[in-house]
Formats: C-alpha cells, structure tokens, sequence
C-alpha cells in the first residue's frame, strides 16, 4: 500500500488497523507518521507525526478510544482519539525495535498489555501506572520473540503464549515464570494467535511459510490437526470471534473455515 501525501516520497504503511466505532482505520508508515482514512469516504481524514521512524504496530483498545502504536525508535505511544489523537501516554523500556507484537489484555479490560522486541524481550505494561516503564519483564534468551498473545486455560489462570524461532514459549503471568516450550514450529514466516472453538476453549493457532495452518491444544500443547487450502505460503491470519471463524491470508488467496 503506497501513501501519498507527505513531502515528496513515496511512504508505505507497514501497519493498519480498522477500527469499527469509527468506521475508520489508522495506517503507520515508513517516516513515523500515522494516518486517519474513512472508510466510508475512501478519504484521508488526519495525518500526523507519531514517531521518529517507521511506525511498525498499531492496536486497537477492545473497548475504550485509544490506540496503540509502536516503531523502530524503541518506543510505545497510546493515542486518545476521542481527544484529537492526542498522545496521552509513552512507554519506554525496550533496547531494540519493537516490530513483532503489541496486545492489550482481555483478562485486564485492556488494563495492560504485552509487547516483544528484537532485545529479546517480552515485557508487561500498566496503561495507569505512573512510571512509563514496565511491570515485569521476560527474558526470551537468545531469540527474539516475533509474535504472542493472551489466554486462560481456566479459572483465575492467565497465560502469555509467544512465539520464536522454531519454537513457542508460554509463561504464567501470576508467577511471572515459563512453563512450557512447545516445539516444532516453522523457522521463518510464522505467526501465533489464540482462538476459541464452540465450546469456548481456547486453541493455540500458528501459521507458518510451509503452507499450513496448525492447531495445538492449549491444555496438552499437541498439534492435533493441520489444514492446506493449497494457496501458496501463509501470511496471516484473522480470527472472528462472533462466528468463531477464521480468515487465512495466503499468497494466491484467502482460505475460510470454521473453528470446531
């Protein structure tokens, strides 16, 4: 996606958002700028500066008018759009782009939220702490996280599942330590997310480069099914909890099925 409109280079948008209440969605691109554009209108609606290189993460808050957004410059911004996109909170504490994941925490009302980076890191954020750094840090060894997500097992337990290079790690965010590592994933081209199927239990979910999508249980953390739409390599995902459903984006494509 190329955005024009801004000096004369042409920007591309390395992160979008739509964001329903609104019926906008927001785009980061190449120089740290972050725009606004109707959906509707098919229109540009804001543009300004949110960061001081690419903007590489956006995440909507479920249920307040904020936004998430992260760059390469090491830093988290939260903007109120209900304010005019005004920057009400910065989040510092990360040594290295942060170009993977940023999520807000579903079991918190979107009270804190997770980020991971290319210091090999994960670490846990408090959006009404007073201090802009962490809560509690993660160390993901020697390799960096690219991508994680929430879940709960059951009852009070939380869980931060994050993926790796060929692996997945999942820490108890109670105790602040891991407890399981979960091989077998693909090297490259692999992103992780957590779905529930129609009873509600929650699934761990990777898509990879190898063409598959993998499902793996939360509770025993096996792989119990792969699916091939034969679409090429898989890119991403979007999971629709209404119809817990699930939209694969491949190369030739986008393949659809239902959770079970």
């Amino acid at each position: 996606m190329a955005i024009h409109g801004i000096g004369p280079q042409k920007l591309f948008a390395m992160a979008a958002k739509f964001i329903e209440p609104l019926q906008v969605f927001v785009a980061g691109d190449t120089l740290g700028y972050i725009h606004v554009y109707s959906y509707e209108k098919e229109e540009k609606l804001q543009s300004f500066r949110g960061h001081a290189e690419h903007v590489t993460l956006l995440e909507v808050h479920p249920s307040k008018p904020l936004v998430l957004s992260a760059s390469w410059d090491n830093v988290i911004k939260l903007w109120d759009w209900k304010a005019g996109w005004q920057c009400i909170r910065t989040f510092e504490g990360h040594s290295e782009d942060i170009e993977q994941a940023i999520r807000f925490n579903p079991h918190t009302a979107g009270n804190t939220f997770a980020s991971c980076s290319e210091d090999c890191t994960i670490k846990i954020w408090d959006m009404y702490s007073p201090s802009p750094t962490p809560v509690a840090s993660f160390e993901c060894g020697s390799r960096h996280a690219r991508g994680l997500d929430y879940f709960s097992p059951g009852g009070d337990l939380q869980y931060l599942v994050a993926r790796l290079y060929g692996r997945a790690q999942i820490w108890d965010l109670q105790e602040k330590k891991r407890i399981k590592r979960i091989k077998g994933l693909q090297d490259i081209g692999c992103n992780i997310a957590v779905v529930e199927n129609l009873s509600g239990r929650p699934i761990l979910l990777t898509v990879s480069d190898d063409h598959t999508v993998s499902f793996c249980d939360s509770t025993t953390h096996r792989y119990e099914n792969w699916v091939n739409f034969n679409l090429g390599r898989v890119r991403g995902c979007a999971y629709i909890n209404m119809t817990k459903s699930l939209a694969v984006l491949c190369e030739k494509g986008i393949g659809l099925m239902e959770i079970d």
